[in-house]
């Protein structure tokens, strides 16, 4: 087995989707590999030198003996190269994460050089994707793949110094479909850049949906209800443009199924705004992408490779990967009644529509304890004692009693190309993270970006077929105490990593590395202690008393407390700083 192969099947069992990204990574003619004065390659970028031409290795290790390492201190190396300067520090037993800014580079040190150290508890990231690297951390770097990627160097800083991008605030339109399963996620987007500063705004079409319903009756003829329809489109596009024009946002953000044409799209990019467009479905079951997707300045994708691939090929510049998230505002833990209970609780319960694969796989649970919600269920079928409500649609606040009440929540992804799980399946559905949010466990089949997003068997459980899902359910029905651990780790993950106002952060970030002057900026919030101690001098005994607070410590209200919590009587500075405390409080309310 070859270098290659052993880096990638090693990979392909932690991260099975970046696995499959560097496999399909494409190579640019002036990434070159070429043997040193040593004989071990070095790589040349352009006209870059990524490593020594004369003894890499040895440049490596002296690399590694230059840094000046605390114990137990996490680590994070920006810049892979081909490995030479990560492998003396791995061999050392150092837990490390490496971020390499190219999949090209990527491919290339693991045709290169045994990784398989780093590869087999995912640790290396590529471009974008900070998931799951320690906050904060020590950021190593390595100078040549710096220089190359100095935007993503500053990014991957204050992402690991807890620092926030500056943007803003920003005047947003978020724009919803007519109805639908991004219905929801549009408002959630718009809350979540509202909960980060921004000025933002949901262009909500849900209610034209009723007029979209009733053109289908209005006639029998087809191109008279096509004309209808693009009439009907158009007077939507109008609505658009006429907000654009009234709010002059700096950015819009159209969610899947938006009233929007290429049309419309271009129509805004002429008004002078920024326009992205979020196609949270799957790529191969709704193929209309195709035509809007060049059409805006930010295309955003739930799935990764081949879809980014797909979208390079029909001329697509600026797409990116974002997942979805949660609104902890809406799904969380809940204190139900003995009623509710009792209405929404069960041992195993799905929510979701019924397409073909769940409505045949779940046949294999009908002998539990099982209750069924939402629409699209065969009501004369063998799941039909299961579903309830007649099988009407279920809304946000009943899905999250149902999460809540019931044991374990069964979640199986759609597919209309299999029977039960598909084994090809990649992104992730809203109820993996709604549920965790909800603090609900729930059971979910394997999904190639599962891992990268929760821990599997630590955050939620998951399945691979029919009997593995039996088993799991028996094993949980009778664990409560672990069932309800699993379901605390998972929603402590969803809060801290996954929630929507930390994606929209991330889809601010990306749309400003692609179009750095594009959106304002604001110079960073200054936290109150840094404000006092520009306003005493640096000999006044309130900065001794600013120095020793505890760390971490941002605002007069945390150090006010520490210093009340002291058992010794309050310095004159001490008292100072609590005097001004209990000052600003008083403006707050009006006292004063």
């Amino acid at each position: 087995m070859t270098v290659w192969e052993e880096n990638l099947g090693a990979l392909e069992k932690s991260n099975p989707a970046l696995a499959r990204k560097i496999f399909q990574a494409q190579v640019p003619t002036d990434y070159r590999l070429a043997p040193s004065r040593r004989g071990r390659p070095y790589l040349q970028v352009g006209r870059r030198r990524l490593h020594s031409p004369y003894d890499p290795v040895k440049e490596g290790e002296d690399w590694y003996k230059a840094q000046v390492l605390g114990e137990d201190e996490p680590l994070v190396i920006f810049g892979l190269g081909l490995g030479y300067h990560v492998l003396p520090l791995l061999k050392e037993g150092q837990q490390a994460w490496v971020v390499e800014p190219s999949l090209a580079v990527a491919r290339l040190a693991l045709e290169t050089n045994d990784l398989t150290i780093l590869l087999v508890e995912n640790r290396l990231r590529v471009g974008q994707d900070f998931s799951g690297l320690p906050r904060p951390a020590r950021l190593l770097e390595h100078g040549p793949s710096r220089r190359l990627a100095p935007e993503l160097y500053r990014r991957l800083a204050d992402f690991l110094a807890g620092v926030k991008e500056t943007l803003g605030p920003l005047k947003i339109l978020v724009v919803s479909p007519l109805y639908g399963g991004s219905l929801p996620i549009a408002r959630y987007a718009a809350r979540g850049f509202k909960n980060s500063g921004h000025d933002a705004e949901l262009l909500d079409f849900s209610p034209f949906y009723g007029g979209h319903q009733a053109l289908a009756g209005m006639t029998k003829d087809q191109g008279r209800l096509n004309r209808f329809t693009r009439d009907w489109l158009k007077f939507l596009g109008e609505i658009l443009l006429s907000k654009v024009r009234e709010m002059r946002p700096d950015l819009v953000l159209c969610l899947a199924q938006a009233p929007v044409t290429p049309e419309l799209l271009g129509a805004l990019k002429s008004e002078g705004v920024l326009a992205a467009y979020w196609f949270v479905e799957d790529f191969q079951v709704f193929p209309y992408w195709r035509d809007l997707a060049p059409q805006v300045d930010v295309f955003f994708t739930l799935q990764e490779e081949p879809f980014l691939e797909e979208l390079r090929k029909a001329g697509v510049k600026n797409a990116a990967f974002l997942p979805l998230a949660a609104d902890p505002e809406v799904y969380r833990p809940l204190s139900l009644s003995p009623e509710e209970k009792r209405r929404y609780g069960a041992a195993l319960a799905f929510v979701g529509a019924g397409y073909r694969n769940r409505q045949e796989f779940f046949q294999g649970f009908l002998d539990l304890d099982f209750k069924i919600w939402g629409s699209d269920w065969n009501l004369k079928g063998p799941l039909a004692a299961a579903i309830q409500n007649g099988g009407e649609r279920v809304s946000a606040d009943q899905a999250v009693k149902i999460f809540n009440a019931s044991l374990i929540n069964l979640n199986l992804h759609s597919s209309p190309f299999y029977a039960g799980i598909n084994p090809e399946g990649d992104y992730l559905n809203p109820r993996v993270f709604d549920i965790a949010a909800a603090g609900g466990f729930q059971l979910v089949d394997r999904r190639a970006q599962l891992p990268r997003f929760f821990e599997p068997e630590e955050e939620l459980g998951v399945f691979s077929s029919l009997s593995e899902a039996r088993d799991k359910i028996g094993y949980f029905l009778t664990h409560g105490d672990e069932r309800r651990r699993v379901a605390a780790q998972g929603r402590e993950r969803c809060l801290r990593e996954h929630t929507y106002t930390q994606r929209m952060e991330e889809a601010l970030t990306v749309i400003a590395g692609f179009f750095p002057d594009a959106l304002p900026r604001r110079p960073p919030r200054e936290d109150a202690l840094s404000r006092l101690r520009r306003q005493f001098p640096p000999d006044h005994p309130v900065q001794a008393v600013l120095a020793r607070a505890p760390e971490g410590t941002t605002e007069l209200s945390d150090l006010v407390e520490h210093l009340k919590a002291g058992e010794a009587p309050l310095t004159e500075p001490e008292a100072l700083l609590w005097l001004l405390h209990e000052f600003g409080q008083g403006l707050e309310r009006g006292r004063f």
